[in-house]
């Protein structure tokens, strides 16, 4: 199902791409436009619990509208919504494969430095690329896949030893994007301060001087759009945190994130994370000797547990509230990965080395080989199960496909009508309908034809009822089977689970396209 915070997301993207800010600064500012902006945005007519910030919406349309321009001469992407949409998800993913890039590096130069054999940085990134999670969200246009990418930017200058960067860029994603990065960042700059990789008054002047700078970044932006003085993440901290309101969502135990949402997110890379706390032998892998216990990577292993176990606090959770931990504990399965395969290469190779009289211990060189292979089984597992999960995630977007039957239909109609209404219910828009997806539409209606659509929301004004009741609307796109009035044309299939008793993914019929019978 399509969150809220991603839906706004992407709407804003849309609005920025096609509106730019000039029509709500002229309403905001000037008290006049040729345009009415709560009609022309559509965050003022959805604004949803809480608001949220325009900032990273505002540089991927700018980014869309550079590329529009370069590629103008060629191809107008204006005529090309969809493809707009798949481009604004792109930019999204391609900041957060640079940002886990640079983490796979920095990682492996501080963790393997005194190695010749480093396998770190490919095993990270084999690992992340295993799991679902991650990879499925880094696309998209959630605040917390904004704030994953500025969180591993923070973990890479870590482990570079550029402590005031980590700090920014982890204050600008708390900040900024989401607030619950603050108990990251408490953890973080508790461990910096222990450790005494900075200073007290030299991290406070630096946290201080980002978080001016991010809410000179953030409020007036925000005010502008929002019509209203606004920090939007101060309201969520308030909303989430302070009023405990989030709870109205939905409860989990304390250990929801302990004994569900990691196992769910690492999948068995988990079993790889303490072997990075421990020297693995080539030669006395069963055997127990002083030093074994390597505890390098404690010092970052400390303050993520400390994050998700400070977060279990709150009553309402959701695994993507701790994305900002995965990529750390990713890195400690890497290390333990990396352990294992350096292990196994070494008595690989010591064993052509060996004369006859000096046979290689047997068990020790099974017990080598096989929990080498574990771990690659592990990795391998995983992908095979993520494929799964990719699977039944196609199906959580059945408003999406109606949209895009209905625009084919609509395209190949010979219809003569001047007029037609579309719509749209609140359980289809929060599966998969954009405004990307409207205009593709709009754009498929005979240009003879003028079209409009109404999209419900839970706010009264976008309650349709009287005229659902009159039966004012050509097209209905309903969760509903049954309409008065109104004939089924398309049935799309949603809400996946996986059937382990048939070894299948089974599903029900979602979302319902309606034509009106007099149509």
């Amino acid at each position: 199902m399509q969150d809220f915070e991603e839906s706004f997301n992407l709407q804003a993207t849309h609005d920025l791409y096609y509106y730019g800010i000039w029509p709500a600064v002229q309403s905001h500012w000037f008290g006049l436009s040729n345009d009415d902006s709560s009609v022309l945005y559509d965050h003022l007519k959805y604004p949803g619990v809480v608001p949220r910030t325009f900032v990273g919406p505002l540089i991927i349309s700018t980014i869309l509208k550079a590329l529009s321009a370069v590629l103008r001469p060629f191809i107008n992407l204006d005529h090309h919504p969809l493809a707009l949409e798949s481009l604004a998800r792109g930019v999204l993913l391609m900041f957060n494969l640079y940002a886990l890039y640079r983490l796979a590096h920095a990682a492996e130069e501080k963790l393997e430095r005194s190695s010749k054999r480093r396998y770190l940085g490919v095993y990270m990134c084999l690992i992340t690329a295993s799991q679902f999670h991650i990879p499925y969200y880094a696309s998209r246009m959630l605040p917390n896949s904004f704030a994953l990418g500025l969180v591993m930017h923070a973990y890479a200058d870590w482990f570079k030893s550029n402590i005031k960067r980590s700090i920014v860029w982890m204050t600008v994603a708390a900040f900024i994007f989401r607030c619950d990065v603050l108990i990251l960042l408490f953890t973080f700059g508790t461990t910096l301060l222990i450790r005494r990789e900075i200073g007290i008054m030299q991290g406070f002047k630096t946290g201080i001087v980002t978080v001016v700078l991010s809410l000179l970044m953030t409020v007036p932006l925000d005010s502008i759009m929002w019509h209203r003085l606004v920090w939007p993440e101060g309201e969520v901290f308030l909303f989430n945190t302070v009023q405990n309101k989030s709870s109205e969502y939905g409860t989990s135990p304390w250990h929801w994130y302990v004994s569900t949402a990691i196992p769910k997110g690492l999948l068995l890379s988990m079993v790889l994370i303490p072997l990075s706390f421990v020297r693995i032998s080539h030669n006395r892998i069963l055997s127990f000797r002083p030093g074994q216990f390597d505890l390098e990577v404690l010092p970052y292993f400390v303050p993520v547990c400390a994050f998700v176990g400070l977060y279990s606090f709150l009553p309402h959770k959701e695994i993507r509230f701790i994305f900002a931990a995965f990529p750390m504990l990713n890195v400690l399965a890497a290390k333990g990965m990396s352990h294992l395969h350096c292990a196994f290469q070494m008595s690989c190779q010591e064993e052509s080395l060996r004369k006859k009289d000096k046979p290689v211990p047997k068990l020790n060189k099974v017990a080598l080989a096989s929990m080498y292979l574990g771990g690659l089984s592990a990795i391998i597992l995983s992908f095979a199960a993520s494929m799964v999960f990719v699977q039944v995630s196609k199906l959580n977007y059945p408003g999406g496909q109606a949209l895009l039957l209905l625009s084919h239909q609509l395209s190949n109609s010979s219809d003569t009508r001047n007029q037609m209404s579309i719509f749209i219910d609140v359980a289809s828009a929060m599966t998969g309908v954009s405004l990307f997806g409207q205009r593709h539409l709009l754009q498929n209606v005979p240009q003879h034809t003028k079209c409009t659509i109404s999209k419900a929301g839970y706010e009264t004004v976008n309650v349709y009822d009287d005229e659902l009741d009159k039966l004012q609307f050509d097209f209905i796109l309903s969760e509903k089977n049954e309409m008065k009035g109104f004939e089924i044309i398309h049935t799309i299939k949603g809400h996946p689970w996986i059937d382990s008793r048939n070894m299948s993914i089974g599903s029900k019929n979602a979302i319902f396209v309606h034509r009106q019978k007099q149509y």
